[in-house]
C-alpha cells in the first residue's frame, strides 16, 4: 500500500471520527482516564520507591559496611559478639581514598523509663564520625544530640512517646495536665505548656480502638508551628525533672571456644549441627574424659590460635550455645534528645548512645569493639543512590590501598557488604507496594481498550451498508481494515495526548510539593509500609509518559483489527441489503 493510499485512508478515518463526534468525545475521554491515572501512579509510587531508598541510604545504614561475614550471615540475629577491633585503621584506610565512615556497635536490650519499658535497638556510635556520615543526626526534634563521654542517649520519637520521656506530641489530656503538676512551679509555666498544644483532630486514633475518649479527656496534639525556642524552655523544664532518666538492660555476648563440653551437648546440639569437616576438626579438638564426664579441649588446640579460630567459626556457624557467654549489663543514662527524622527506622525503637562510653565495664566492656563501619562516599549529596563507586567491589579495593599505605592487610574474616544485599527482603515487599496499584491501573487501561474495541465494532454494525458500498466499489478488505484501525489510532492519540497532558498536570504539584502523610505515619507508628514518612513526592518518569502515549496509541489501533476483520466476513450483497 503507498503512502498516498495510506494518506487517503486517513482522511476517510478521521472524516468518521468527525461524523460521531459524542463516540469520538466519549472513547477518547476514557483512554485520557486511563492514561492519566497510569501516569500519576507510577509517578507517585516511583517516587515512594526511591525516597524509601534514599531513606535507608541517608538515614539507616548509609552506602555499605564492613563487617565481619560470620556477622552479615547472622545479621537478623544482630550477633554482638561478632565484632572486629582497629577499626580507626580501617577508618583512616577509607578516608585517605575519598570515604567517609562510622564506627558502630549495634545491641539489643530493654529501656526503663519512670513510666514503662520498650524493647530497643540499641547503637553505639562516634557523635562526630556518625554525623559525618548518617543524616538523621540533623533531625533531633526536641533537645540535642548525644555527645562524648557523657552516659545520654538520643531516642526516637516512637520510643520516647511510649516511654513517656521528653516532650510528649500526642498526649491525652489528662496526661498533659498530670505532666503539667509534675514539672510546673506556677501558673504562667503550666499556661505556656498548654498555649502549645491543640485539641486532635478525631480520626488521629482511629487506628488505636483501644483509647476511649471522654469529655474533658481529649487527644491533644503539639501544635508544629510552636518556635524553637519554645521547645527548648519545654524541654529544659522537663529535663529539670527525673523524668527523662532511663535504665539500659542489656546482654553482652562473648564468644570463646569452650574448655569442656557435655556429653549431651555435645551429641544432641553440636555434632549434628556440623559438616563432615567440622564434626571432624572437633573430634581432633576435643577427648572425652571418663573422669570429667566430658569432652575436653586438648592442649595442643588450646596453645594454637589459628586452630582455636577455626574451632570457634565452625561452632559459631553451627549456632552452638556453649561457645557464646551471656553477661547481663545494667547502663542509667539520660535521654537528651528525641530524633523525628524522614526514615521510620530512626524514629522507632531505636537509641543512639556515645560508643565511647561503652567501652570498660561501666558500659557494655567492648574493648574497642565495633559490631560495623558504615561507609559513604564523601560529599555524596543526599538525592543521590550509591552507585559503582560505592559498590562492594570498589569499597574493598580502596580499603585494601588505604591499609597498604598504612603497611596493614585487610584480614579475611572482613568484608564489605552494600546496603542492596541487607534490604533484598524489603525490595521485594516494595515490589508488591507499587505492583498492586499498577495492575490495577492497568486493568483500568485494558478496560478502556477493551471499549474501544465494542465502540469500534458497533460504529462498523452501523456502518454495514456503508462499508459493503465501498467494498462494491473497489475497496478491498485490507484497506477497510487498514480505514477502521487508522481511525481507532486517532481515538488513541486524542485521548493518550489529553491523558498525558492531564496525567503531568496533577503530577506536577506531586513532584513539586508532595502531600504530607506525617500525621498519617504518627498515627501508625512511623511507618505506612515504605520506608519513608512525612511528605511523598512523585517522580517524572519522562519513559512511561511517553510510552504510555505510544502503547495507548497502538492498542487502540489494534484493537480495531479484530472486530473489523469479523464484519468483513458479511458477503458484500448482505451488507447492502443490511438494516
Amino acid at each position: 500500500m503507498t503512502l498516498y493510499g495510506i494518506w487517503e485512508l486517513k482522511k476517510i478515518a478521521m472524516r468518521n471520527l468527525a461524523r460521531h463526534k459524542v463516540k469520538t468525545i466519549l472513547t477518547s475521554a476514557a483512554i485520557m482516564v486511563s492514561v492519566a491515572v497510569y501516569i500519576f501512579l507510577n509517578s507517585w509510587l516511583g517516587g515512594m520507591a526511591i525516597e524509601s531508598r534514599r531513606n535507608i541510604v541517608n538515614f539507616e545504614m548509609s552506602a555499605a559496611k564492613l563487617q565481619t561475614k560470620l556477622y552479615f550471615e547472622k545479621k537478623d540475629e544482630m550477633p554482638s559478639y561478632e565484632n572486629f577491633t582497629g577499626w580507626e585503621n580501617y577508618r583512616a584506610a577509607l578516608e585517605s581514598e575519598g570515604y567517609s565512615s562510622a564506627p558502630r556497635f549495634i545491641f539489643a536490650g530493654t529501656l526503663y523509663s519512670a513510666s514503662g519499658s520498650a524493647p530497643i535497638l540499641f547503637h553505639g556510635i562516634d557523635p562526630v564520625y556518625e554525623a559525618e556520615t548518617m543524616h538523621y543526626v540533623q533531625y533531633v526534634d526536641f533537645g540535642r544530640f548525644v555527645q562524648y563521654g557523657k552516659f545520654e542517649i538520643a531516642l526516637g520519637t516512637v520510643a520516647a512517646e511510649k516511654l513517656k520521656v521528653g516532650i510528649p506530641t500526642r498526649p491525652l489530656r489528662l496526661e498533659l495536665e498530670t505532666l503539667i503538676n509534675e514539672i510546673t512551679v506556677n501558673s504562667a509555666d503550666a499556661e505556656f505548656i498548654r498555649s502549645l498544644y491543640d485539641i486532635a483532630p478525631t480520626f488521629t486514633d482511629i487506628f488505636s480502638p483501644d483509647i476511649v475518649h471522654t469529655a474533658g479527656n481529649e487527644r491533644m496534639v503539639l501544635k508544629r508551628d510552636a518556635s524553637q525556642g519554645d521547645l527548648d524552655r519545654y524541654w529544659n523544664m522537663i529535663a529539670a525533672t527525673n523524668r527523662n532518666d532511663v535504665r539500659i538492660n542489656a546482654v553482652i555476648d562473648i564468644k570463646a571456644v569452650p574448655e569442656a563440653i557435655r556429653p549431651d551437648k555435645w551429641t544432641g546440639e553440636l555434632m549434628p549441627a556440623l559438616d563432615h569437616a567440622g564434626q571432624s576438626l572437633m573430634e581432633a579438638a576435643y577427648q572425652y574424659e571418663d573422669f570429667f564426664g566430658a569432652y575436653l579441649l586438648s592442649e595442643e588446640f588450646e596453645a594454637d590460635e589459628a586452630k582455636m579460630a577455626q574451632v570457634l567459626e565452625a561452632m559459631i556457624r553451627a549456632d552452638f550455645s556453649g561457645a557464646v557467654r551471656h553477661v547481663n549489663q545494667l547502663i542509667d543514662v539520660v535521654v537528651v534528645g528525641v530524633i523525628n527524622s524522614p526514615a521510620p527506622l530512626p524514629n522507632g525503637n531505636t537509641a543512639y548512645i556515645p560508643l565511647d562510653v561503652l567501652q570498660d565495664d561501666a558500659g557494655m566492656a567492648l574493648e574497642g569493639a565495633v559490631t560495623e563501619l558504615v561507609i559513604r562516599e564523601k560529599n555524596a549529596g543526599s538525592s543521590r543512590l550509591p552507585g559503582v563507586s560505592e559498590s562492594a567491589a570498589v569499597i574493598t579495593a580502596a580499603l585494601e590501598r588505604g591499609l597498604a599505605a598504612q603497611g596493614l592487610s585487610l584480614p579475611g574474616d572482613l568484608a564489605v557488604r552494600t546496603w542492596l544485599e541487607y534490604v533484598e527482603d524489603y525490595l521485594g515487599y516494595e515490589k508488591l507496594q507499587t505492583g498492586a496499584p499498577q495492575v490495577l491501573a492497568l486493568l483500568l487501561f485494558i478496560l478502556s481498550f477493551l471499549g474501544i474495541s465494542n465502540t469500534i465494532l458497533l460504529a462498523i454494525l452501523e456502518r454495514t451498508k456503508e462499508t459493503g458500498m465501498m467494498r462494491a466499489l473497489g475497496m478491498t478488505d485490507r484497506q477497510m481494515i487498514m480505514t477502521y484501525m487508522l481511525e481507532a489510532g486517532f481515538l488513541g492519540l486524542f485521548g493518550s495526548v489529553l491523558g498525558i497532558i492531564l496525567g503531568c498536570a496533577i503530577n506536577y504539584p506531586m513532584v513539586k510539593y508532595g502531600i504530607d502523610f506525617s500525621a498519617m505515619a504518627d498515627t501508625l507508628a512511623g511507618g505506612i509500609g515504605f520506608r519513608t514518612t512525612g511528605i511523598f513526592r512523585s517522580v517524572w518518569n519522562i519513559p512511561l509518559i511517553i510510552g504510555s502515549g505510544i502503547v495507548a496509541t497502538l492498542l487502540s489501533s489494534c484493537m480495531a483489527f479484530f472486530p473489523t476483520r469479523r464484519a468483513l466476513k458479511m458477503p458484500i450483497t448482505d451488507s447492502l441489503r443490511f438494516e
